[in-house]
């Protein structure tokens, strides 16, 4: 009788598997909005601290896979379903949505394999 009932369930069971596998990465590079005041520090900012904390809770949750800045560009890279997922994501963060900062989301396609995934 348990057999029959893994039986059954084992699809159910690969389907939660493959919907992880089927995460795609996304690329979000962020800049300073319209809100974000070129005399005060980064701290010192408006939604700066919420920005952080939020960041971290997407860290956590292994939803970012990596994060980077250059120039003055801030660089995120996100595991999500599609695009509009990704971008739905990152519009929780009330820094984006008091226009702290801008973003633009990609698609992210690595193409040389090494450490990352």
């Amino acid at each position: 009788m348990k057999t029959i009932a893994l039986l059954l369930l084992f699809p159910f069971l690969m389907i939660g598997q493959e919907s992880e596998k089927d995460k795609s990465h996304f690329v979000a590079l962020y800049t300073v909005g319209s809100l974000w005041d070129m005399d005060k520090t980064p701290n010192d900012q408006p939604y700066f601290q919420e920005h952080s904390a939020f960041l971290a809770k997407l860290r956590k949750e292994k939803t970012i896979v990596m994060g980077a800045r250059y120039s003055d560009t801030g660089m995120i890279v996100l595991e999500a379903m599609d695009l509009e997922s990704a971008r739905n994501i990152l519009f929780e963060d009330i820094a984006l949505q008091n226009k702290l900062f801008n973003v633009e989301v990609h698609p992210f396609n690595v193409f040389y394999k090494g450490c990352f995934d």
